[in-house]
């Protein structure tokens, strides 16, 4: 792992994922109202997400993320969502051990799918966000809020082919919002330091 960027925006973020959450669905233009956001208030930045048809709680529930470079052995220490393998482990490396990952495909026409198939490079442009793991997510570390799916295509590619120096950028929540619901709800992500000591020695 590496941090290529520290103290990013809840701003930043939040509008880098709009815009992206936006081209993929073919809506190319930006939201007009986002100047007028409440960019200190979680509650406030949760309704309007959710009024937008974008994923609320977690990208609101952090002050400042870092930009940081994901490798292989990161990956496999990443939690998916529950829902793409139901009743099994959320882990990546789990799920590895278990053989899910081999005819894995994703379940509707994405615009990534072919590309990480053949070797494209995951940009900064098309980064991943994550924060630390919880405890149902164990032995993970770490959580992709947006781009399970791309971290799985990623991860099939990099064992298939034996590419192990491929790589991709990840949004990761550093420093959380004691005010947002989903932090209060999640005792394990009041920690403000949590896992921030090991990465900022790897760089």
């Amino acid at each position: 792992m590496r941090l290529e960027k520290d103290n990013v925006t809840r701003e930043e973020v939040i509008r880098f994922y709009a815009g992206y959450d936006r081209r993929k669905k073919g809506q190319h233009l930006p939201l007009s109202d986002m100047d007028a956001w409440p960019w200190d208030d979680p509650r406030g930045l949760d309704l309007k997400l959710e009024a937008n048809g974008l994923k609320h709680g977690v990208l609101a529930a952090y002050r400042t993320w870092g930009l940081v470079e994901f490798g292989v052995t990161d990956l496999l220490e990443c939690a998916v969502y529950n829902g793409i393998f139901r009743g099994e482990p959320q882990a990546l490396s789990q799920l590895i051990l278990r053989g899910k990952l081999d005819g894995w495909s994703p379940d509707r026409d994405t615009d990534w799918w072919q590309p990480i198939r053949e070797g494209s490079v995951l940009g900064v442009d098309s980064a991943l966000i994550a924060r630390p793991s919880v405890r149902s997510e164990e032995p993970a570390r770490w959580y992709f809020e947006d781009g399970s799916g791309r971290a799985l295509a990623l991860l099939q590619r990099i064992l298939r082919y034996s590419d192990v120096g491929r790589t991709c950028w990840v949004y990761l929540g550093r420093e959380p919002d004691q005010r947002s619901i989903f932090i209060r709800d999640r005792p394990e992500l009041r920690d403000e330091g949590l896992g921030w000591g090991r990465l900022l020695r790897i760089r």
